[in-house]
């Protein structure tokens, strides 16, 4: 079968890791990179041709998908979040090709500026043959509303960058934290880790946007201004005794990629409780959970006191993201096969 696999395809990306996955289903996978298109673009420009859904880069990248199209004739299109993607380029494709849309990000933000540039992709939903989001507040509004086979799937880990292997102690002593936040600034995310702080505990953080945090005076010693990507990134999830997770609100989540990219990594995961975690771990045993700022201190204080204790609950769910399949790669074996399916249906 001839795919064509479509998004932003950077090595760190979790697009990559699902095109790698496929790669290991299918020999006959070719790939349309969107990052040469947006990458080196302002972020001005970028910003406004995200808002109008029209400019230079996006008719660029319309016109160009779809000489490809016509050119490989590919029996299945797979596009990663195709928020740029034209009505008209859509059904021209349909025509010869199943049409696949994965998204692991909310369609409704609640911030306006994030909602508005994912409404092309809203109204272009209905053209894809099947759709894959990891959601569920998506899921259940989508399913039986648009006329499109909607598929709940999940958040994951690379299994070739995230693992348990040991680092040198060169990287152990650069990287090593108690408590590790990484991701982007939310006021009920700032809550959580304020409380750690006024409660006298190490926390260290990264990730965009935390400038605008009320306390930044007060975090600015726990703060980290400049990014971690790639292997950084893997070291300091390695390295930190406690790997925070606290879902965003603004996209409705109930897990994160952390959720899984930590446990995959041999470290203690303290999450916030949700449904979906409860699913995905034992609480107590394969991870911690909390419910409210008094909790998540308890319990990080606990754990960072009891190594023992602390270092049984990593194994248990280090052991428990092998033995449920959470990598990108199994979780693509289990979408394709409904891909495989739907399209059978389709050409039945």
């Amino acid at each position: 079968m001839k795919v064509l696999y479509v998004g932003t395809l950077h090595r760190n990306n979790t697009t990559y890791a699902r095109l790698r996955g496929l790669q290991e289903i299918e020999s006959d996978v070719h790939l349309f990179d969107t990052d040469s298109y947006f990458k080196p673009l302002s972020r001005l420009r970028n910003s406004l041709e995200r808002r109008l859904f029209i400019g230079p880069s996006f008719s660029r990248c319309n016109r160009d998908l779809l000489a490809l199209c016509r050119k490989l004739q590919p029996d299945v299109v797979w596009v990663d979040k195709g928020y740029w993607i034209w009505p008209m380029t859509l059904a021209q494709i349909r025509e010869g090709s199943f049409l696949v849309h994965h998204i692991t990000d909310a369609l409704y933000p609640l911030p306006w500026q994030m909602r508005w540039m994912y409404s092309l992709l809203r109204r272009t939903v209905s053209q894809y043959h099947i759709l894959f989001t990891s959601n569920l507040d998506d899921f259940t509004a989508l399913r039986g509303n648009t006329g499109t086979p909607v598929e709940l799937t999940q958040l994951g880990f690379d299994h070739y960058r995230f693992n348990d292997a040991p680092l040198s102690p060169t990287e152990v002593i650069k990287w090593k934290s108690q408590m590790l936040f990484v991701g982007h600034y939310e006021p009920h995310t700032e809550q959580h880790i304020v409380a750690l702080v006024e409660a006298g505990l190490s926390v260290t953080v990264y990730g965009p946007g935390w400038h605008r945090a009320r306390n930044a005076k007060r975090l600015q010693n726990y703060i980290r201004f400049h990014p971690l990507e790639g292997q950084d990134y893997v070291n300091a999830l390695k390295t930190a005794e406690i790997g925070l997770c606290v879902v965003s609100k603004w996209n409705y989540n109930q897990t994160a990629a952390r959720s899984f990219e930590i446990p995959a990594c041999g470290t203690f995961l303290l999450a916030v409780r949700t449904p979906q975690h409860l699913e995905c771990y034992r609480e107590g045993v394969e991870a911690e959970f909390f419910g409210n700022r008094e909790e998540l201190v308890r319990k990080a204080r606990f754990y960072l006191q009891n190594p023992y204790h602390r270092n049984e609950v990593a194994k248990q769910g280090h052991q428990r993201c092998i033995d449920s399949g959470y990598s990108w790669a199994d979780i693509m074996r289990r979408d394709w096969s409904k891909v495989q399916v739907a399209l059978k249906r389709h050409a039945s």
